[in-house]
């Protein structure tokens, strides 16, 4: 049997149980759930070090360079490992690479939480970066192979809405335990939680054929340290600009290794389209000022309101709710608008939003920032419900698991790289009002390029398809 032959073999038998009739069958609802709690594990553990930050560098004697660093690291090895993770999970299949994430994940989380020192749990939230960074490509690829047509758009509108409301929903778990407990206990929860999903895990999913290939581990290798360096030019570099010409040289080393080796951890075919290149790029600028909103403003909330991190988090209820909320009904929107308009509407709430908040910052008024962040909490769920679809456009089957890597790679280094800005640019800065102001005008300015390649690439496409 011939490669392409073993590759529609393997989705075959991968896809064998889907129902006829076009519902899912009880087996295709217990992956699709597993595939939603792993991808919202990934983005919660993103968030919810944020309403806690305050007390963890108390415990831990973090400074403010430390403190970004234990966010940072965590999304660079995220980011890093994710195109590989969703090779591996093309070469080896689904289950095993579910598995095996899930372990490191849930490993990774409890060391975080059992951390004494800055070194510790930087470290630590870099090996948990690595365990997610696995699980989130595998998760969306597990819905790609699973589901077929309108069935596998109302999955992703499900992982979309998935990975909006946690970033959301991980400050206020963050808020509480940090109040009521530790903010030790947000990590150590997730142990149990790996535990049972890899016992279900291993009942449920099927094996898959493995397949033929190698590892790219050149490319990997040139990834990580061309994502690292950058961060590290912009954030925290004794020496920026030479760290930032030897970011540069590596990205173009990833690049043309990339257009070499027979099986790529990016392969470069994924960007002959237009609308999907777009939408990786808007992803990665979206997210870059996203991180402002949700780095700062429980910072914001406690250090110019005075709030503690509990409150802190009851604040941000009305928006995770108004979030999650926004983006199940997503999809009719874009049933009904067609998806770049959809899309183009929620970058222009987003940067109208963080406007509204940087205008905002010196006023210590907390139903002044609501108005914001309700507009936030719209716009970000309109434009990543959007974004996910775009990123996944006309992709074959094959390197579905790549695509899905190179999406939520985008997505995740957007975070470091935006945490990497916001500190070079508000470094010099003390007053968290004026460094939250600051920030969220950069944020505006990145969510401006975002929807220019949007308004550029992406609608024309959609059009020209509809015409």
């Amino acid at each position: 049997m011939t490669e392409k032959g073993k590759n529609v073999s393997t989705l075959s038998n991968q896809n064998k149980f889907k129902s006829s009739t076009g519902k899912e069958s009880g087996r295709q609802k217990v992956i699709l759930v597993l595939a939603l709690i792993g991808a919202f594990l990934g983005v919660l553990d993103t968030s919810i070090v944020y309403t806690g930050t305050v007390k963890m560098a108390a415990q831990l004697h973090l400074t403010a360079g430390s403190l970004s660093w234990v966010q940072v690291s965590y999304a660079l090895t995220y980011a890093g490992f994710m195109l590989i993770g969703g090779k591996l999970g093309d070469l080896y299949g689904r289950k095993a690479l579910f598995i095996i994430s899930l372990i490191i994940f849930g490993t990774g989380s409890l060391a975080v939480g059992a951390a004494i020192n800055a070194p510790m749990i930087i470290s630590f939230r870099a090996v948990q970066g690595i365990g997610a960074a696995i699980l989130a490509p595998n998760c969306l690829a597990l819905l790609t192979d699973t589901f077929e047509g309108q069935a596998r758009q109302k999955a992703i509108g499900y992982y979309a809405s998935v990975i909006g409301a946690g970033a959301a929903i991980g400050l206020v778990i963050g808020g509480f335990f940090a109040t009521f407990a530790s903010w030790r206990v947000g990590f150590y929860i997730n142990g149990p939680i790996a535990l049972v999903m890899v016992i279900i895990a291993a009942k449920v999913l099927s094996r898959s054929q493995i397949q033929v290939g190698k590892i790219d581990w050149l490319g990997t290798i040139l990834s990580v340290l061309a994502m690292t360096s950058l961060s590290y030019g912009l954030d925290g570099s004794p020496w920026p600009i030479p760290t930032l010409i030897i970011s540069l040289v590596l990205w173009v080393g990833f690049i043309i290794s990339q257009g070499k080796v027979f099986q790529p951890t990016m392969p470069l075919e994924i960007f002959k389209d237009r609308e999907r290149t777009a939408s990786y790029l808007s992803s990665l600028l979206f997210s870059a000022a996203g991180i402002g909103f949700w780095f700062y403003t429980p910072q914001f909330l406690q250090g110019v309101l005075g709030l503690s991190p509990f409150i802190t988090a009851l604040g941000m209820v009305p928006m995770a709710i108004l979030l999650f909320i926004v983006a199940i009904r997503a999809r009719s929107l874009v049933a009904h608008w067609g998806n770049s308009r959809v899309m183009v509407g929620g970058f222009l709430i987003v940067l109208l939003s963080m406007l509204e908040l940087s205008a905002v910052s010196h006023s210590a008024n907390y139903w002044l920032l609501l108005i914001g962040t309700l507009g936030f909490a719209i716009g970000f769920a309109l434009a990543f419900a959007t974004l996910a679809t775009s990123g996944l456009a006309r992709i074959r089957r094959e390197v579905s698991g790549a695509a899905s890597g190179v999406y939520n790679t985008a997505r995740q280094f957007g975070g470091a790289l935006g945490l990497a800005i916001f500190a070079a640019f508000t470094g010099a800065v003390s007053k968290i009002s004026d460094i939250f102001g600051q920030s969220m005008l950069i944020g505006g300015g990145l969510t401006l390029l975002g929807l220019l390649l949007v308004i550029i690439l992406i609608v024309p496409r959609e059009k020209k398809e509809t015409e």
